[in-house]
């Protein structure tokens, strides 16, 4: 009888025994990459700054044109129509300075030329029979070789008369032009009035010439070669 008491004890003690809860699996830990703390916000995370980009090296390349494509390159159109209008350019700039140049001298002997001219003109209409020989050699002094002579020659015949009737010559410039012009000799035309006076004639007179002078540049120096009496 015991016997079956201790049994039936130990079987209504093993039936009320609550059964131990199975055990949960704890979750699985989340990577440290994953995790966001709740006070580092994703508007307050600062960003950290990107390395800046390694500079690419360009390889040179070792293959350089052949001769012949780079006198192809050369000799394009392009190349020869712009080397021409180069070409033409810089002439016409050359020529246009020689023109300017040309006309600067050409304006500077025509004005040296009207002004010895009429230095000529008054030496050969002005005298005065007290120093006839001084009136005369500074003509010559001022003349080429050629005509000096011929008219040291004409004049050594009017010495004497001038000096016999007392004959004294104003003159006086009225106009000159030039006829033709280059940078060596020169042709003019000038109006000069002669005032008179001998002992034939007390009361003065006045004579209008009209006379073409031809002047040469030489050795610097205009100089009076020919006279026309028009």
């Amino acid at each position: 009888m015991k016997s079956s008491t201790k049994t039936i004890k130990r079987r209504v003690t093993v039936a009320g025994t609550k059964t131990p809860p199975r055990p949960v699996p704890s979750p699985k830990p989340r990577e440290p990459a994953d995790v966001v703390s709740d006070e580092a916000k994703p508007e307050d995370a600062v960003p950290e700054e990107a390395e800046p980009d390694a500079p690419v090296v360009q390889e040179e390349s070792d293959h350089k044109p052949s001769r012949r494509k780079r006198l192809h390159a050369a000799l394009s159109p392009k190349r020869i129509v712009l080397g021409v209008v180069i070409v033409l350019l810089v002439a016409a700039t050359a020529f246009t300075g020689w023109q300017w140049y040309r006309h600067g001298e050409l304006e500077t002997a025509r004005a040296d030329a009207t002004t010895a001219a009429g230095k000529f003109a008054l030496d050969l209409t002005t005298y005065d029979y007290t120093k006839i020989d001084q009136n005369f050699k500074t003509v010559a002094a001022n003349s080429t070789p050629g005509f000096s002579q011929q008219y040291q020659t004409i004049t050594s015949n009017l010495t004497g008369v001038l000096t016999q009737y007392k004959a004294v010559s104003q003159s006086k410039l009225v106009q000159s032009g030039v006829v033709d012009a280059s940078t060596g000799r020169a042709v003019l035309l000038l109006a000069v009035d002669q005032t008179i006076t001998n002992t034939n004639s007390p009361q003065p007179r006045v004579e209008r010439n009209r006379m073409q002078l031809t002047v040469l540049k030489q050795d610097g120096q205009w100089r009076l070669d020919d006279i026309r009496m028009v």
